[in-house]
Order: C-alpha cells, then sequence, then structure tokens
C-alpha cells in the first residue's frame, strides 16, 4: 500500500477560505438585495403612475381649495382686527402675504406632474463617464484572456490562475480601474502563473472585499427601507387589492375636497357679510 503525503492547510489556508465563503454568502445577498429593491422600485414607479392618473388633479385641486380657505379666513382675521382697513389695501396685504405659498404650492403640484415617471428613489448613484467605462472593459478583457485558469499547464498553476481571476472579477465588480492597471502592469514582466499574493495579503484582501459588501448590505437594506415606508408602498402591498387603493384614496380625496369646498363658500360668505355690514350705515343713538 502506497501513502501519499498530503500537506495540512496552515492557520493562513483556513482562514482564507473561510474568508471566502464570507465573500461568496455576503455576495449573493448583495444580489438578492438589489433584486427585491429594483423590483419594488418598478412597482411602486407603476402603482404611482396609476394613482397620480387617479387622484393627482383632485389633489391639486385640494390644495388649491385649502390655500384659498386659509386667505379668507386671514381676511376675516384681519378685518376683525382693524374695522377701518380699506378693503382694497387688504386685498394687496393678503396677495404678499399669501404670494410665497402660492409659489410653494405651485412647486409642489409641478413635483408631483413628475411623480412616477421616474425612479422613486432619491440616492446618488455614482457613474463613471464612457471613457472611463470603455477602458475598465478593455483591460478587463485583456487580463481574462491571459489568466484564464484554462490555460494552464498543471493544477497548482490553475489554483494560482483561478484565485488570480477572482482578484480581476472582483475590481471589475467594483469598477477599479486602478486595481485592474496594477494587475495588468505586474503582467508586464512577471509570469501569470507566478503572480500572486502572500497569505496576509490575500487575508487582508479578502477582509477589504468583505467590508465593502458589508457596506453594500447595509446601503441596499437602507434603500429598501425608504420604499417601504413611503406612502405608496402601504398602498401596494397587496397586488389583489392595489386597484382597490387606489379607488379608496380617491373617494377620500374627493371626500376632502368637498369639504374644503364647503369650508371655502362658509368663509366667502362670511366675509362678505363682514363687508355688508361695514357699509350699512350706523344708526344714531336718540336722546329723551
Amino acid at each position: 500500500m502506497i501513502y501519499a503525503i498530503v500537506p495540512l492547510p496552515s492557520r493562513e489556508d483556513r482562514e482564507y477560505a473561510r474568508l471566502m465563503v464570507e465573500i461568496e454568502t455576503r455576495k449573493r445577498r448583495v444580489s438578492g438585495l438589489q433584486a427585491e429593491r429594483d423590483g419594488l422600485e418598478l412597482a411602486l414607479s407603476k402603482f404611482a403612475v396609476a394613482l397620480k392618473g387617479r387622484v393627482g388633479h383632485l389633489r391639486a385641486e385640494l390644495n388649491r381649495v385649502k390655500l384659498k380657505v386659509a386667505e379668507y379666513r386671514r381676511r376675516i382675521q384681519r378685518i376683525r382686527e382693524d374695522e377701518t382697513l380699506d378693503p382694497t389695501l387688504l386685498e394687496q396685504q393678503i396677495a404678499e402675504e399669501f404670494a410665497e405659498r402660492e409659489g410653494h404650492a405651485r412647486a409642489e403640484e409641478e413635483a408631483a406632474g413628475r411623480e412616477g415617471q421616474q425612479i422613486l428613489r432619491r440616492r446618488a448613484t455614482h457613474r463613471l463617464d464612457p471613457k472611463t467605462e470603455a477602458e475598465i472593459l478593455r483591460v478587463y478583457r485583456e487580463l481574462a484572456k491571459r489568466f484564464h485558469p484554462d490555460l494552464a499547464r498543471n493544477e497548482p498553476e490553475r489554483n494560482r490562475r483561478a484565485e488570480l481571476m477572482l482578484r480581476i472579477n472582483v475590481a471589475y465588480s467594483e469598477r477599479d480601474l486602478l486595481a485592474l492597471q496594477t494587475i495588468a502592469r505586474q503582467a508586464e514582466s512577471i509570469d501569470p502563473a507566478l503572480i500572486v499574493l502572500t497569505a496576509q495579503e490575500r487575508i487582508a484582501w479578502a477582509r477589504r472585499v468583505i467590508a465593502k459588501l458589508d457596506s453594500q448590505i447595509v446601503d441596499l437594506e437602507s434603500q429598501l427601507g425608504v420604499l417601504q415606508q413611503s406612502e405608496f408602498y402601504e398602498l401596494w402591498q397587496s397586488p389583489e387589492t392595489s386597484q382597490q387603493s387606489v379607488e379608496e384614496v380617491e373617494r377620500k380625496v374627493r371626500e376632502r375636497l368637498t369639504r374644503e369646498r364647503d369650508r371655502l363658500d362658509e368663509a366667502i360668505l362670511d366675509y362678505n357679510r363682514i363687508l355688508r355690514r361695514r357699509r350699512m350705515p350706523r344708526a344714531t343713538s336718540v336722546v329723551r
């Protein structure tokens, strides 16, 4: 019987292997979160378009009526505070006082008009310029052609190439042009089979990748949280009842609009009643 001597993996090798498992686990988590975020984002965006089509104009009208109610109540307050106040001067003062609020209302209405037409999240996404993207792709392709594991002459070399391709793929996925260029410079003067990191360097690299993936996971979970806290999410939660939700929102907005119009009519009547009383001649008292 022939016994082969198999070297036991060192402590660094075991740690590196453990870290690689963690990297793969986190990469799957990132991929899952990205798919969940993108799917939810698209669904909410479509729902927002449908909702706006049903109630967008009603909400805009509701805001206009509420502002008019506030204007007339302010007129009534001012004229009760000063019965000698000239109505023309009062209208000028009210116009100046409410000009800013009307501007805000118009801005909100314009923003609502764009609602659902764009991605709901407001996170800042870093985009590289086309020239840099093209250079990243070029360097990646060159490295992939040279370091592909299938070009290995033996199993140890295949393992080293596979490890190096992992570094290349991670750098490419992170759009890290500097890392790709560093590997390319090494390849100019060193045999591809020899371009490997030391055990400590591999562990340090793996930990940096894990830290970046953890940061991505936190960011993606935060983005999902923002979407799930939006007013659209509560209405959309169940696809089967989303149409009922839209109808319910429309009904409630119409009811609020009716109430506000009633308040506006009352405020206008009160204001005109006060003006009529001011124009009536005061009765003179009779001395007996």
